[in-house]
């Protein structure tokens, strides 16, 4: 039963966030005397299906308000524990006054790299960002842009089928070359798409795992861009896709490209275990027939992913990548997730292992199963795609800043601090639209494709995007983890779906102040260590405004008309202008503010 009285009990638990196996967590209620009574804790334990009813005790009584407290033992309690709460009426009813509470509990030598927090994110589409030299294509079966402001194909051919084989020309020796400029962004981490052998512009139809495609460059380019990024204080990590393969590949070789003898071709093919054969075809990826699903923890294909001395797993380390983003994780076995992460870490206990999953991964169900990634060790972070989707609905006005406050919060209050520091904070992908598109024109978003391929913002509607995606950007830097960078969004690039959120970089078209307002954020990102391992801390919420504090670092945004802001105590220093604020700030509307907390000085002594 629900409880009419939800307004007049308070709950609260501590120690916030997730918690290392064996701590005790304390969960408090305050009931209004006059209306509810005699309270207990339910603890359901998800790993053990054990029950546990916890009586809670008096603690005191305040402002008519009837303290209580229970304490849940995680001991042996690795995974999720969900607890309610009842009390009862005077009239004899039970009533539940809280319930789906979520303790996240993970084991004690869970760990993850701490680097991946201390800067930037950027997430290159190889194919468009730069390119360096002539273009290394000559294949006939690839229409190369002779223009990078070129719209991508989108429409299918006169086949009905859409190839994806426009390319630009962007390579490895281009991402080289533009090292300085990531640097400026403060780029610690640079995701690429994936660059394995693929017959395809974007490349997540795999053909050869253990080849880099002749179009971004040779072994030896990655190896060499492994180096010079490592100069820049820079790691890379590449896309493995491991769920399923291209149907023209050396696996799968269905176009007989190939000298190998492929699984479609012949029950013998070393590779016929990967696949699920029936008589009416073969499984696939989401039923597209030239991406075959595969069978990932079939043994030939564990050793050749991760087990082998010489697996591809190994092989990329070697060349100096410092770790991978799984694509479609939840798609994922557990097992073959535990031995990837494993494997890894073996190699490099340094590298990092991050997951594509969409929604709250710490109690993620995905096929009819909970996926343990964090409790059973088997990602450090995930995309965290909950992050975008809470600030965009923010700044396009479809929750308020409490409800985003509540969100966010609830999120980390799921998630271990390990993990945390591995989230991947992206505000656009290249499968999402991109957020200026978003934010300055979303009445169009379910549009027909070829209006949107045409749609471009006028100057209004621009200049109000970029106030906002500067708010966004502001969420997305101050929150825990690494704030991911989708290429192009700091030039001002519009675009909504796959591939019009894949057009090429606009090199020497760039808008120039929202460039310098990332150059500006990323400088802090590196530089505050508060915003690397410091405690968030919503410190206001309203309608519109949301100020929140990590460390001696305060970021405030405004989506709404102009706003007094309240400061902590203290002096505080604008990273932007180097002013010093002191008591109170008037914000205004599309307004933010990045403030550092100022040392007291010293008295001398007497």
């Amino acid at each position: 039963m629900q409880s009419p009285y939800v307004f007049d009990a308070i709950r609260s638990r501590w120690p916030q966030g997730a918690v290392c196996v064996g701590k005790k967590v304390s969960i408090s209620v305050s009931l209004l005397r006059t209306k509810l009574h005699s309270p207990t804790l339910t603890a359901c334990f998800e790993s053990s299906g054990r029950k546990q009813v916890i009586p809670m005790e008096w603690e005191n009584l305040e402002n008519g308000y009837d303290s209580y407290v229970g304490k849940v033992d995680t001991a042996n309690a690795v995974g999720l524990v969900w607890c309610e709460v009842h009390a009862k009426d005077y009239d004899g009813n039970e009533i539940c006054i809280a319930d789906g509470i979520q303790i996240t509990v993970f084991d004690k030598d869970y760990d993850t790299p701490k680097w991946y927090a201390q800067g930037v994110t950027y997430h290159v589409f190889v194919d468009r960002f730069f390119r360096k030299g002539k273009p290394l294509c000559d294949d006939p079966d690839y229409v190369v842009h002779s223009d990078t402001q070129e719209t991508p194909v989108f429409l299918p051919d006169e086949q009905g089928i859409v190839r994806n084989n426009d390319i630009y020309g962007g390579n490895l020796q281009g991402i080289i070359e533009k090292l300085p400029y990531l640097d400026s962004l403060g780029v610690r981490t640079i995701y690429l798409s994936p660059i394995f052998e693929a017959w395809s512009n974007h490349k997540y139809n795999t053909a050869d795992y253990r080849k880099i495609d002749p179009h971004f460059g040779t072994k030896s380019d990655l190896e060499e861009l492994c180096l010079k990024a490592k100069q820049y204080g820079m790691r890379v990590i590449l896309d493995g896709v491991f769920s399923h393969t291209g149907s023209d590949s050396v696996y799968f070789n269905q176009n007989g490209r190939y000298d190998s003898v492929g699984a479609v071709q012949s029950e013998e093919s070393p590779y016929r275990d990967w696949y699920t054969f029936h008589e009416n075809g073969y499984e696939s990826w989401w039923g597209i027939d030239t991406l075959p699903a595969v069978r990932e923890l079939t043994p030939s294909y564990l050793d050749f992913i991760i087990q082998n001395e010489d697996s591809v797993i190994a092989h990329w380390m070697s060349c100096g990548i410092g770790g991978w983003r799984l694509d479609v994780a939840d798609e994922l076995p557990d097992e073959f997730l535990s031995r990837l992460r494993r494997r890894v870490k073996e190699l490099d206990p340094n590298a990092v292992v991050i997951g594509e999953v969409w929604e709250d991964a710490s109690n993620k169900v995905a096929y009819g199963k909970r996926r343990p990634y964090f409790t059973e060790q088997e990602l450090d972070g995930v995309m965290n795609y909950p992050l975008k989707d809470g600030i965009l609905a923010f700044l396009n006005g479809h929750i308020d800043g409490c409800e985003l406050a509540r969100n966010l919060c609830e999120l980390l209050d799921h998630y271990p601090k390990q993990s945390q520091r591995c989230l991947m904070n992206l505000i656009g992908t290249h499968d999402t639209p991109r957020a200026l598109t978003v934010l300055g024109c979303p009445q169009h978003l379910y549009s027909d494709k070829t209006f949107k391929a045409n749609q471009r913002m006028n100057e209004a509607e621009r200049k109000y995007a970029i106030e906002r995606l500067k708010l966004a950007a502001s969420l997305q830097y101050v929150f825990p983890g690494s704030p991911s960078l989708y290429y192009g969004d700091e030039a001002g690039m519009e675009g909504y779906e796959d591939p019009l959120n894949r057009r090429h970089f606009p090199w020497r078209q760039e808008d120039r102040d929202l460039l310098a307002f990332y150059q500006t954020l990323g400088k802090i990102k590196c530089e505050e260590k508060s915003l690397h391992d410091g405690t968030f801390t919503v410190y206001c919420a309203e309608d519109d405004f949301l100020v929140i504090v990590r460390g001696d670092i305060l970021c405030a945004v405004n989506r709404g008309e102009k706003q007094l802001i309240d400061l902590p105590k203290g002096n505080w220093k604008d990273l932007f202008s180097d002013k010093t604020i002191r008591k109170s700030v008037l914000l205004e509307k599309n307004g933010f503010l990045w403030l550092k907390k100022q040392a007291s000085p010293r008295r001398k002594k007497q």
